[in-house]
C-alpha cells in the first residue's frame, strides 16, 4: 500500500515539474486566454517567412526595425512587400490613448495541435504619432509591435521587447533570436 502511495506521489511531482518547465519554455511568447493558446504563425522549418507591408509615415523607422529583425533573428526571413500581407505596419494620430504602440492580431486560425486558436494569420503593428517621439524611439516601438506580430511578448532581456516597460532599447537582441527559434523549431 505504501509503495503505491509513493509511486502516486512521484507521478504527481513529475507532472508538476513538467508543467512548470513548459511555462518557462514559453515565458516570452505572447499567450492569450482560453480558447487561445500561445500565438505563433503556422510555419516551421529552417526558415520562417513573414512578410511586412509598411505604409507608415515614419516609413524609415519601421523599415529599420524590420531590417534589424531580419538580420538578427537567424531563421526569420522578414520581407518587405507593397501589398496587404502577413503584418501591416502603419502609424497614425490616435490621440491620448495611453499607448505609444499597439499590436493586434486581426485574424487567428485554429490549431489542431492544441485544439485552440493560436495560429496568427494577419497582424497589425502601429505607432501612435501623437506621442511625438524621436526617430530612434519610434524605431523601438515598431521593433516591439512587429515582434508581437511574430508571437513574442514583453520581456526584460535587454532588447526592444522591454521598450517603455523595462528599458529604452530600440533593437532586437540575442534573447529574441533564441525565443523565436524555440517557438518555431518544432512547430
Amino acid at each position: 500500500m505504501f509503495g503505491r502511495f509513493k509511486l502516486l506521489i512521484g507521478a504527481a511531482m513529475s507532472i508538476a515539474l513538467l508543467a512548470a518547465n513548459l511555462g518557462i519554455a514559453s515565458a516570452h511568447q505572447w499567450c492569450g486566454s482560453w480558447p487561445n493558446g500561445c500565438f505563433h504563425w503556422d510555419k516551421s522549418g529552417p526558415q520562417i517567412i513573414i512578410q511586412n507591408w509598411n505604409y507608415a509615415s515614419h516609413w524609415q523607422d519601421a523599415e529599420n526595425a524590420r531590417q534589424n529583425g531580419w538580420s538578427t533573428i537567424g531563421i526569420l526571413y522578414n520581407y518587405s512587400v507593397n501589398y496587404h500581407t502577413d503584418i501591416s505596419v502603419f502609424d497614425g494620430d490616435f490621440g491620448n490613448t495611453g499607448w505609444s504602440g499597439l499590436a493586434t492580431l486581426e485574424s487567428v486560425d485554429f490549431d489542431w495541435g492544441c485544439f485552440c486558436y493560436d495560429h496568427i494569420s494577419h497582424a497589425h503593428a502601429r505607432y501612435n504619432n501623437s506621442m511625438g517621439w524621436p526617430d530612434w524611439a519610434i524605431q523601438g516601438v515598431f521593433c516591439q509591435e512587429i515582434a508581437h506580430g511574430w508571437g513574442l511578448d514583453h520581456s526584460n532581456t535587454g532588447d526592444c521587447m522591454g521598450m517603455t516597460y523595462f528599458n529604452w532599447i530600440n533593437t532586437y537582441g540575442p534573447h529574441n533570436n533564441s525565443d523565436f527559434y524555440n517557438m518555431y523549431r518544432f512547430h
